[in-house]
C-alpha cells in the first residue's frame, strides 16, 4: 500500500525554471507525435518519443524527462481506451501545448539527507531541490505540481499492511442509467441512486443550451461572443467537476461497502458499444450517450 503526504512549497524562480522545462518537452513530445501521425501516418511509441526527446534535456534528471513522456502517453492511452468503449462526451485526445507542467522524481534521483533535508537531483551541472522535510522517511516517488495557489510537494511511501483474509463472496453489478448500479450478492441486493447524476446531467444541457443560444446569435470572435464562449467554458467545467466528484464519491461508497459484506470478487456486465445501436428518440438517445458507464468503475480500488 502506498501513502501520499503533501507540503506546501509556495513559488520559487527554481520552481517555476523547472516546471517551464517540463512543459517544454511535454510540447515537444506532444507536437511531434503529432506531427508524425499526420505526415507520416505513423504513431511514434512511447520508447521512441523518450529516445528521441527526453535523452540529454539540461535542467531536467533523466528519469524526470521520462516521466513527462510517461505522463502523455498514459493520456494517450487512456483518451483511446474511452473511445473503445464508446465515450465520446467532452473526449478530445492531449494535444495542447504546455507552458508549465509537473515535475517528477524516482527513487534513482531522492535522497534524504541526515540533516534532515530532502535532495531531489535535476541532472548534472543542474542544482537540485532541497526542501526541509519533516518526516523521517525516504519517499520512493516525489512529484511537485501547480496546486492552482502556489506549488505542492507530493511525497509517495510504501508501508506495510496488515494482511486481511479476502472475501469469498461473488457479487455482481448490472450497470443502469437510473440507477448507477444494481448489487445482488446473493443473500441480498440494493441499488446506487442516480438521481443526483441525472440533475446534474439536466442542469448540464440547460446550461450548454441557453448559452449555445446566445452565442449563435452574436458574431463570431467578437468581443461578446469571446465573452460568453468563456462563460460558457466556465460554467461547464464546475457542474463536469461535480459530476466527476460525484461518480468517485459513489463508485468508492459502492467498494467499501462491498469490502464490508466481505465481498472477493466483483462481475459487471459488458457495455462495450452499446450506443452504436440505440434509436430511442432525441431525449433517451441524449441521456444514455451520457451514461457514465464507462466512469463510474474504474475510480474504484479492487474489493479485496
Amino acid at each position: 500500500m502506498y501513502l501520499t503526504r503533501k507540503l506546501k512549497l509556495g513559488r520559487t524562480d527554481q520552481l517555476d525554471a523547472l516546471a517551464r522545462r517540463a512543459g517544454n518537452l511535454w510540447s515537444t513530445v506532444a507536437k511531434w507525435h503529432w506531427r508524425f501521425a499526420r505526415r507520416q501516418g505513423y504513431w511514434l511509441s512511447k520508447g521512441q518519443a523518450q529516445k528521441m526527446y527526453c535523452k540529454g534535456c539540461d535542467g531536467l534528471h533523466s528519469q524526470s524527462a521520462q516521466a513527462v513522456a510517461d505522463s502523455f502517453y498514459d493520456s494517450l492511452q487512456s483518451w483511446r481506451k474511452k473511445r473503445k468503449n464508446g465515450n465520446y462526451e467532452g473526449l478530445r485526445p492531449p494535444y495542447k501545448q504546455k507552458r508549465y507542467f509537473k515535475v517528477q522524481w524516482k527513487s534513482a534521483a531522492i535522497r534524504l539527507r541526515d540533516d534532515g533535508v530532502l535532495r531531489l537531483s535535476n541532472g548534472r551541472g543542474t542544482d537540485p531541490v532541497l526542501i526541509d522535510w519533516p518526516s523521517g522517511q525516504e519517499p520512493k516517488r516525489v512529484e511537485i505540481g501547480w496546486d492552482g495557489d502556489q506549488y505542492e510537494l507530493r511525497c509517495q511511501y510504501k508501508v506495510e499492511e496488515e494482511e486481511e483474509p479476502k472475501g469469498t463472496k461473488t457479487a455482481g453489478i448490472d450497470i443502469g442509467e437510473i440507477h448507477l448500479a444494481a448489487v445482488y450478492t446473493g443473500n441480498e441486493s440494493w441499488t446506487v441512486n442516480g438521481r443526483e447524476l441525472r440533475g446534474l446531467r439536466r442542469q448540464q444541457n440547460r446550461t450548454k443550451a441557453r448559452l449555445d443560444s446566445k452565442i449563435d446569435r452574436k458574431e463570431r470572435g467578437s468581443r461578446r461572443w469571446k465573452r460568453l464562449a468563456r462563460a460558457k467554458d466556465r460554467q461547464l467545467s464546475k457542474i463536469r467537476g461535480r459530476i466527476k466528484d460525484l461518480l468517485h464519491k459513489q463508485s468508492t461508497r459502492l467498494v467499501k461497502t462491498l469490502h464490508e459484506r466481505r465481498v472477493g470478487t466483483v462481475v459487471v456486465g459488458d457495455l462495450t458499444g452499446i450506443r452504436e445501436s440505440i434509436g430511442c428518440g432525441s431525449k433517451v438517445n441524449q441521456r444514455l450517450h451520457q451514461w457514465a458507464y464507462s466512469k463510474s468503475g474504474p475510480t474504484a480500488s479492487s474489493p479485496e
